[in-house]
């Protein structure tokens, strides 16, 4: 059998499954909540076609939903995290939008506790058909599906990563036939037979058997491309084409069409207006949840301060934030009043003699990072992205350091990649944006979260913070 049309069957059985798994529990729930002695029953019991009277509706609605949040993609379609992850985005999102579609008709009002359990027994339920049907897949895989058989011609890191990508999560059943191109001694392209050079291409071609050509070259050999694919031109094979764009490459790039012409886009963010509005919202009421919380200890410490050195309580700075704008950024003052009158603009260092006895604890802490949450209700800031820096250090690490201002296509944070992962304070800048970059490049509302977690557990002390 063609891997193709058992995958689009494969597909055609999730969604079929999935519609029947809502329902089961949909009539599950009847059970539970009105039958049997879980709860208790006090406004009498309803009529069975009242619930079920409302099953298209409620097919539908979950059916686009999944699709919308992109449950059915290929890539999304096996069981593991990324599928996880979709299911839980439908069941959640396709559950409100249902409840507003029945409340919204006005005809009857269901019972409020009948669609949480809906909700709390929807997503295992979910996952669990979803993983028994993978282990089919997987059965069937091994019995009667032929292999996809590859081939690889060219060179490089982004060939390396395919392969080893590719190999590691086999989205499909493959054959690695070989590779054609120069010889490499190291990674993971060593790990399949290396068949010569380019030129016996049109030979293997010839004899058949190959699915699917893919090509890859650095940016150094830019000619390949042209002399190759007008060499396979008239041959049936499916070709990808890896373009490698080597130190030109950015965090993230995607391919496109306008008016029927090929584009590629650089530079983009994962986050499109109605995320990045969502991802408002979430910065607003966070913030304004904290401040209003923790205005006690906000109180505490600007007394502290008060008591023990001269000066204002808060500290205001200058910093760039997304899109290259400058913003004044607060903090709760850690320094003396004259600690860069001599130096200028420094970074501090550790043991800095310019800072308060308070102020070492507090930076230590990251306590004097707490007024920021204005500046995040402000909408100067996000509660997760690459921390700001300052304009004079930005001029200078723009200059000397590749993509750093690509860190600035975001929103800044009060806490971000980076800084969970300890690089924080002095340490190593490459490092620092290669977390950022990596950050803006998958970026997600689970991102944000997962962020915002770790900070709370290994976030705010950190040895490096001086």
């Amino acid at each position: 059998m063609e891997y193709g049309q058992v995958f689009f069957l494969y597909i055609a059985a999730v969604k079929v499954m999935d519609v029947l798994t809502v329902l089961g529990v949909w009539y599950g729930c009847w059970y539970l909540r009105f039958s049997s002695t879980l709860f208790p029953v006090t406004k009498g019991i309803p009529d069975f076609e009242t619930y079920s009277s409302i099953s298209l509706p409620l097919v539908a609605v979950f059916s686009a939903v999944l699709h919308m949040v992109g449950a059915y993609r290929r890539d999304r379609i096996h069981f593991g995290f990324r599928s996880v992850k979709k299911v839980l985005e439908g069941c959640i999102m396709g559950t409100l939008v249902f409840i507003s579609t029945i409340y919204f008709r006005g005809e009857f009002y269901y019972s409020r506790l009948y669609l949480v359990i809906f909700l709390i027994l929807l997503v295992p339920a979910v996952l669990v058909e979803r993983a028994m049907l993978q282990v089919a897949w997987t059965l069937l895989e091994r019995s009667g599906i032929r292999k996809i058989r590859i081939l690889l011609l060219g060179s490089g890191d982004l060939l390396q990563m395919y392969y080893a990508a590719v190999h590691n999560r086999r989205p499909y059943p493959i054959d690695w036939v070989g590779r054609l191109g120069p010889k490499v001694n190291e990674g993971p392209l060593t790990e399949i037979a290396h068949l010569g050079d380019e030129e016996r291409l049109s030979k293997i071609l010839e004899a058949g058997g190959i699915d699917l050509l893919v090509i890859s070259y650095p940016t150094d050999n830019p000619g390949h491309y042209r002399n190759i694919l007008q060499s396979v031109s008239n041959e049936l094979v499916s070709i990808k084409v890896l373009p490698d764009f080597g130190k030109y490459n950015t965090f993230t790039y995607s391919a496109d069409e306008e008016c029927g012409i090929p584009l590629l886009h650089f530079n983009q963010t994962p986050a499109g207006s109605t995320d990045r509005a969502l991802k408002r919202v979430e910065d607003v009421l966070g913030s304004l949840v904290f401040l209003i919380l923790f205005s006690p200890v906000y109180l505490i410490i600007a007394l502290l301060i008060k008591i023990t050195s001269k000066g204002p309580v808060f500290y205001s700075q200058e910093r760039m934030g997304a899109d290259g704008k400058i913003f004044t950024l607060y903090k709760f003052r850690s320094m003396r009043l004259d600690a860069e009158s001599k130096t200028g603009a420094v970074w501090a260092i550790e043991g800095d003699d310019r800072t308060t006895p308070l102020g070492r604890w507090l930076r230590k802490t990251s306590l004097d990072e707490l007024p920021q949450f204005y500046n995040v209700l402000r909408g100067d800031m996000s509660l997760v992205g690459p921390r700001p820096e300052r304009p004079v250090f930005v001029n200078q690490f723009r200059r000397d350091i590749p993509k750093y201002m690509l860190r600035h296509r975001m929103r800044s944070g009060i806490t971000g990649w980076a800084q969970v992962n300890g690089w924080r304070g002095n340490t190593s800048l490459e490092e620092r944006i290669k977390h950022d970059l990596f950050y803006i490049g998958h970026w997600s509302h689970f991102f944000d979260f997962k962020i915002l977690c770790l900070t709370v557990v290994k976030g705010f002390v950190n040895r490096h913070a001086y």
